[in-house]
């Protein structure tokens, strides 16, 4: 029922898509039959080279690329584009004749500027059915839903236990003088962490309609600044520079990184999970879904197709926690033993619709951007 529910979905937006477009050409034409023939994959009678774009934190095992290629005679080329914020952007500009087939990795926050600019070919993936409804929050076909997570700020144990101070347990403690100069961000102009915690601020405080310097989110980002906040790039240059937890080289105990990081750190098992040596903010948590699909003007769509429908395949599926340390979409994926008794399930993470952050996301930006010119 379900799917039948989500076909006559898509069919009318598309419909409506066509029907307000003044081109010749409408994306309801493009629409790409399904490829798969009885649950399997379709094989390629000639060797096919399938571009990939995606994030530079994209990562699977190349045995489940090998697989994909076996049963398809399609090789997977990847061409990491940055961060997704820069990645969606090279997209856009390239946009009806991409670089690639493919492009995964952008998220809701990005998806309006995906749908905007008429990034995709829609196709509406048969294994979509094994997907949680909760992700399925696009209408016309064109983003597929793959992985999902929780932004949120992240804290270093050792640290906190060696300074005395009490760890944070909300937005609030972040602005704390005794986490003073403590507390790195990435930028939300080139980072989508970054754009989930400041977007996440706006949630929870308020003032989104605000045009002024006083909305009250802003107002909490003063306050973090009067304390010390660092603005970096980029996740990695947050996480492995300036975060002093885990790996990082940093002198400082609280980043935004995302709920799934912890499992990260640890390397006995055996570990008290409360004994990891970094922790969640829960409180600070944002939804963040991740999406592939498939780039408007690609020469090879039914294979790009394939490569969809096997990325909600149950090997693909199934590698993303040990790989990307983010949850899969589609229910009943088994997670590794570390990543499922580390990584604590968000109840109510932050989230706004992702019509509102496309309307009003680059004010905002630029409403933060004033502040930390």
């Amino acid at each position: 029922m379900k799917r039948f529910l989500l076909i006559g979905a898509v069919l009318l937006g598309l419909l409506a898509s066509a029907c307000g477009s003044s081109g010749s050409t409408t994306l309801y034409k493009e629409v790409i039959p399904p490829v798969l023939v009885d649950g399997v994959l379709p094989r390629f009678d000639e060797p096919v080279t399938l571009k990939v774009m995606t994030h530079d934190s994209f990562a699977v095992a190349q045995s489940t690329l090998d697989e994909f290629e076996a049963a398809t005679n399609v090789k997977v080329e990847l061409l990491p584009s940055g961060d997704a914020v820069a990645m969606t952007n090279a997209a856009i500009l390239t946009a009806g004749n991409p670089v690639a087939d493919v492009i995964f990795g952008f998220d809701e926050n990005l998806l309006g500027s995906v749908l905007e600019n008429k990034l995709l070919t829609p196709y509406l993936p048969q294994r979509l059915d094994d997907v949680e409804s909760a992700f399925l929050i696009e209408e016309t076909g064109s983003a597929t839903p793959i992985d999902h997570a929780d932004v949120c700020v992240n804290f270093d144990r050792a640290a906190f236990e060696k300074s005395g101070a009490a760890i944070p347990t909300d937005f609030d403690g972040l602005a704390s003088p005794s986490v003073k100069n403590g507390f790195v961000v990435e930028d939300p102009s080139t980072s989508t962490p970054g754009l989930a915690f400041m977007l996440a601020t706006i949630a929870r405080f308020g003032g989104g309609d605000d045009t002024s310097a006083n909305a009250k989110w802003l107002d909490y980002w003063k306050s973090l600044k009067a304390n010390g906040v660092s603005v970096v790039d980029s996740w990695e240059t947050a996480y492995y520079g300036s975060f002093s937890g885990g790996s990082g080289k940093g002198n400082r105990p609280l980043v935004v990184s995302y709920a799934s990081s912890p499992p990260a750190e640890v390397e006995d098992i055996s570990l008290p999970v409360d004994q990891s040596p970094t922790g969640v903010i829960a409180a600070t948590c944002y939804s963040q879904t991740e999406f592939a699909g498939i780039l408007r003007g690609s020469t090879n769509q039914r294979a790009a197709a394939a490569f969809i429908e096997f990325m909600l395949g149950s090997s693909f599926q199934t590698d993303l926690p040990g790989m990307m340390y983010v949850y899969p979409v589609v229910k009943g994926t088994p997670l590794p033993e570390t990543f499922a008794k580390y990584t604590a399930p968000v109840a109510t993470p932050l989230t706004m619709p992702y019509r509102v952050v496309s309307a009003n996301r680059d004010r905002w930006i630029s409403q933060w951007s004033a502040l930390f010119r």
